[in-house]
């Protein structure tokens, strides 16, 4: 599963350029919305960047897995897994674990979950190391000048140029894009000239397949009714999507996947989860032929589920 997941796609701040995280804290019911920069800084790149350190992993579904940031100011926690992009602030590849100190870079055009704290699904992890090395985001002219004119990429053989993805680039391909830049040392002029070891451009190939989570919000962005003020989504083709068998009562369904169960029945509110009783906002029912349909929050029940 290739790592662009939004599910979680919680919005929180970075840097003083960008949004903070407290502009979610009164809201806990997980509606969907895009990050948003101030209105001052339409010039920004779409990344957020956001850093602390670990305190917790914990292994969630198919492989993927939770890392927990328990900062008092601004606590947060990313999903990843093996096919997430990360190295460390040299530029070499880096595997995640607990007492790390990252710095993750999330795509705030994607759809997220308003949520606090926020849980991202970052598209880069950079984990810092005792080593020198520096790692920038920025976007760079043809002429390889940052916007804000401070600054100078010298781009030789020895440079590393990829995308997300991992396909080869030349240096004409970074003009205009965002891109993470990786190097030690700074010459001390106006502009700044650097000379980066690699960078890599904010973006995958145009082929690169979706998530399956991905994929189910798309599902359901494109599939829906309101009922009521709530958005309405298809049971069997959401969950199918997130790897959930799905089995038809009749009157119903019964969703599981490994020791997790959720027992759903057209006309009510409440429905069961393993052993526990919940309730949606709106009772699920069949709103086309053969297509049951529920309230968009189960859709986050089901993709947070481990």
């Amino acid at each position: 599963m290739k790592k662009r997941i939004c599910i979680a796609f919680t919005a929180a701040v970075t840097s003083s350029l960008l949004l903070s995280p407290s502009v979610f804290a009164n809201n806990q019911e997980g509606s969907v919305t895009p990050i948003l920069q101030e209105e001052n800084e339409v010039d920004q790149q779409r990344f957020i960047k956001v850093s602390g350190k670990i305190t917790e992993i914990t292994e969630q579904t198919s492989g993927t897995y939770f890392a927990k940031i328990d900062d008092e100011k601004e606590p947060f926690g990313f999903y990843f897994d093996a096919e997430t992009k990360v190295f460390d602030n040299t530029g070499k590849k880096a595997e995640i674990e607990e007492g790390m100190e990252v710095t993750v870079y999330i795509d705030s055009n994607k759809p997220m979950i308003m949520i606090y704290p926020p849980q991202y699904s970052p598209e880069v992890v950079i984990v810092q190391t005792e080593n020198d090395g520096t790692v920038k985001l920025d976007q760079f002219d043809q002429d390889f000048l940052n916007k804000k004119k401070d600054l100078i990429i010298h781009i030789g053989e020895g440079t590393s140029i990829t995308n997300l993805s991992g396909a080869v680039l030349k240096p004409e391909d970074i003009v205009d894009k965002d891109v993470l830049i990786f190097y030690e040392v700074i010459l001390e002029s106006y502009p700044a000239q650097i000379g980066p070891s690699k960078i890599v451009v904010m973006e995958y190939d145009q082929s690169e397949e979706l998530t399956d989570i991905e994929k189910a919000y798309e599902i359901a962005e494109n599939d829906n009714y309101e009922v009521n003020g709530i958005k309405m989504i298809p049971l069997r083709l959401v969950a199918e999507q997130l790897g959930f068998e799905v089995n038809s009562t009749g009157k119903g369904a019964i969703l599981s996947k490994g020791a997790v169960t959720f027992t759903i029945t057209r006309g009510t509110k409440m429905y069961g989860y393993n052993k526990a009783i919940r309730y949606f906002e709106e009772a699920p029912a069949l709103l086309e032929p053969a297509k049951t349909y529920v309230p968009y929050s189960l859709l986050e029940e089901l993709i947070e589920i481990e």
